[in-house]
């Protein structure tokens, strides 16, 4: 006969199991690592920024898609930060405006650095805060918001985390952000 713990054990994933927190906008000084990127190294008008709301990172501005139409925010990682991973969760509080993981390693293409990105999915699209799930194994190699071909993305080199709204419409955005962990 199986005790509690076992019993328990064998109907939560693996995946869930093993998920740890990597950034946590609950500590003072997180939002300090973090930098905002506008389309203004392009040309573009585009204004974001950052600030804390009692535990959460808010990234907010206007996106104006005359000569640009992009802001981005980003923080470095630690090595090994993402060792193992093979998906990543961010509890996030959106505005139904479309937002994309960015994650960043060494690799280049034509010298410049590729972004590996995905769209963010909440599981609940409510009034409340939701989860979306990324697997590391889907992201799709960029470059300036171009797709290019280069390898799959490696979570043990990852040097960067980040956030891109750059869904070709003009207007205010807001994002908050929680929590986020890999698995």
């Amino acid at each position: 006969m199986m005790d509690f713990l076992s019993l328990a054990a064998a109907f939560v994933s693996p995946e869930m199991a093993t998920c740890r927190t990597i950034v946590d906008f609950a500590e003072a000084a997180e939002h300090r690592r973090w930098q905002v990127i506008n389309d203004g190294v392009m040309g573009g008008l585009s204004q974001g920024e950052l600030f804390t709301r009692e535990d959460r990172l808010v990234f907010a501005g206007t996106i104006n898609t005359n000569g640009g139409g992009f802001s981005s925010i980003r923080r470095r990682v630690g090595d090994g930060l993402f060792d193992g991973a093979t998906t990543l969760r961010v509890t996030m509080l959106g505005d139904a405006r479309s937002y994309q993981l960015s994650l960043r390693s060494d690799v280049t293409w034509r010298g410049r650095s590729v972004a590996y990105r995905a769209t963010l999915r909440p599981q609940d699209q409510g009034d409340d805060w939701s989860v979306a799930t990324v697997s590391l194994s889907r992201l799709q190699p960029s470059v300036f918001g171009q797709r290019v071909r280069a390898p799959s993305f490696d979570p043990t080199r990852t040097q960067s985390i980040g956030f891109i709204i750059a869904d070709g419409q003009d207007g205010p955005f807001d994002l908050s952000i929680r929590k986020i962990e890999v698995c």
